[in-house]
Parts: C-alpha cells; structure tokens; sequence
C-alpha cells in the first residue's frame, strides 16, 4: 500500500477496521513538496485536510502585510476549516515552508466515505474535534500569554520551528515587530 505509513497513523489514533482502511486508501494522496508551494492561496476553496508527515506549514492572510495565523507541523492535520466544510472562498492560504511531505483527503472523498460508512463520519467528527481543540488551546494562549510565553508554546508544541519559519513570520503571529522579537531572541537564548 503506498499509503501504509499515513493509514497506520490514522488507526493508531482512531481505530479504523480493516473495511475502512481498504476504503480509505486509494483516497489518499500523498504529496511531496518543495519549499514555497502554496497549498492553497487567499480567495480559493479549500479543497484538502492535509496531514503532514515531515515539514512546516504557515497559514496566513493578506492585510496590509502579510499576517501568519497557525503553524502545522509533523503529525499535525492541517486545513483552512471554514473554507473547507463550507466550500466557500479562503481569506486564508498555506504555504510549505519547508519540504513538506504530506497527506491529503480530498473533501468530496470525505463526503463519499462519510455516506458509505459511518466509520467515516466518526472520522470527521475526530477530526474536526482535534482541529477545533487546537485552534482553542493555542487561542487561549494567545489571549492570555504575553510575547515570550507564546514562543515558548510554539517552540514546545512545533520542534524546529524557529529554525524553519522566517523571524518575520514568527513576529506577526506573536503580533509584535521584528525588533521586538529579535530582543525576544535574544533575552531567550541568555537564559539558556
């Protein structure tokens, strides 16, 4: 199965049978992608649940300056939720930041495998729940946590971010300049 590494991840988290496996399968498209391919850019559709096996993911939106809004990296699922469940326009886009290696289930292939087994819609349930949990977890962080905590979050829950994502990018998410992370930088690799 040229599949195998991404179906055996899934039934370690969500226990799928040997029927939804074989189902499942022929769905799955794995990509692999240089640095700075847009998986999807702001005003398309999302059309794609990725999964990334190895890599870095930024999502962003286009404001006066580009605006980083989440990360994703190896063993996070990763979508623009509203444009996919919805089918409407992004305000969002993706870009691999990295050489990614991914995992992608089409929407239209979820809504067949949803209809053909009720395996699937637990699927989505699971899933959605993950997504909707981390978009959460990391909003109360956001809202609560001051410059250097953010970082500290994202260097624990993404590894090799700061070496992967531009300063740039890091300092719009954090919502501070690039001076100011760099300061951010600096005091962290002191206490080190």
């Amino acid at each position: 199965m040229k599949n195998s590494h991404f179906i055996h991840l899934l039934n370690t988290k969500f226990n799928f049978s040997e029927n939804g496996e074989k189902m499942l399968e022929p769905r799955i498209k794995m990509m692999t992608l240089p640095r700075g391919t847009p998986l999807l850019r702001p005003g398309e559709v999302c059309k794609h649940i990725y999964f990334v096996e190895s890599g870095f993911i930024r999502q962003y939106i286009e404001a006066e300056e580009q605006q980083t809004t989440a990360f994703a990296c190896e063993g996070h699922f990763c979508t623009v939720v509203e444009s996919l469940f919805k089918q409407c326009k992004s305000e969002e886009g993706m870009i691999c930041e990295t050489n990614c290696t991914l995992y992608a289930l089409h929407y239209y292939d979820l809504m067949v495998l949803e209809d053909l087994s009720m395996e699937f819609v637990m699927l989505s349930k699971k899933l959605l729940t993950y997504y909707l949990l981390r978009i959460n977890r990391e909003k109360n962080i956001y809202l609560k946590a001051n410059a250097a905590e953010k970082y500290q979050y994202l260097c624990q829950h993404y590894p090799g971010l700061a070496a992967h994502i531009k300063h740039k990018d890091l300092a719009s998410y954090l919502g501070i300049t690039q001076q100011s992370f760099s300061r951010l930088l600096k005091e962290t690799l002191t206490k080190r």
